[in-house]
């Protein structure tokens, strides 16, 4: 797993997967459950037009990212600071968390249903070719009714997945989302140093 610190941007890029363009506009909260060769990772998600947070159980970390103003905040709440970094764009991703220069030609074959929660999901086989069929990437994903994001994402093997739990539809808190007030503004090289005093100590 890509838990280094300095790697924090493109850690919560990659750990949700890409939503697609028709999934645009959802909003919504949820708990995320992250398994990759035995070990897992959870934590919760917020997402709003044009906004998302990211707290990672266990981390003391919270990641906003704005869309709307081409920014990211990096939030550590113990330390009462935080880094804001420019937004960029989303890179593009396979499954595994890969990200590739082509997006690919994707397809999706409908598998089976299956109940979840009391859910009925869809489950497709998904296989992405680049480079013109080269190179090629398949993966299985759930979708559930009036929800266009995958509730779940796997590989072929099971060895590695990303999920969402206990789903709420609707626009979260708009102050979840906000610039955070009362805490430091610091840069990545400083938090470096605040991290590498902390190991140090311990």
């Amino acid at each position: 797993m890509r838990r280094l610190l300095m790697l924090a941007l493109l850690l919560f890029s990659v750990m949700i997967p890409a939503p697609s363009p028709a999934s645009d506009a959802v909003e919504f909260s949820a708990l995320f459950i992250e398994r990759d060769n035995g070990t897992e990772q959870r934590g919760k998600i917020y997402v709003a037009e044009n906004m998302s947070r990211y707290e990672i159980q266990g981390s003391n970390e919270v990641v906003v990212t704005r869309h709307d103003k081409k920014v990211i905040w990096l939030i550590f709440p113990k330390l009462r600071k935080y880094v804001e970094q420019p937004y960029l764009g989303e890179p593009k991703q396979n499954y595994s968390g890969a990200h590739e220069a082509d997006t690919g030609d994707l397809s999706r074959e409908f598998i089976e249903y299956k109940m979840v929660d009391s859910y009925r999901l869809k489950k497709f086989l998904v296989t992405v070719k680049y480079i013109n069929g080269e190179s090629m990437d398949r993966y299985y994903e759930w979708y559930r009714d009036n929800f266009p994001v995958p509730v779940r994402t796997e590989s072929l093997d099971g060895k590695t997945s990303y999920e969402y739990v206990n789903i709420k539809l609707g626009r979260p808190p708009v102050e979840f989302f906000s610039q955070p007030k009362g805490y430091k503004k610091i840069t990545m090289e400083e938090l470096a140093e605040l991290e590498d005093g902390t190991a140090k100590e311990n």
